[in-house]
């Protein structure tokens, strides 16, 4: 076969296999930002001053887009 088109073949494999090494850490990169999310979350959960029922309804009421009721202070730990 033709040395031009030997090149090029190689060049798309070698082209390919980069292509899947960074999707596979992109994917690792958006787990982790998705971990570190959740870990911010739960920080910010923890962090208020509130019973366990009173978290309840407030994650309830987050989850149903309403604004909680009652008192809802936080103390930030930062």
């Amino acid at each position: 076969m033709n040395p031009k088109y030997q090149k090029v073949l190689s060049d798309i494999e070698k082209a390919e296999k980069k292509k899947s090494e960074i999707e596979g850490q992109l994917k690792e990169l958006y787990d982790k930002k998705t971990e570190l999310e959740n870990l911010e979350i739960i920080n910010t959960v923890r962090s208020m001053v509130m019973e366990k029922d009173q978290i309840m309804a407030f994650l309830s009421s987050m989850k149903g887009g309403t604004k909680p009721a009652g008192n809802t202070e936080v103390i930030d730990n930062a």
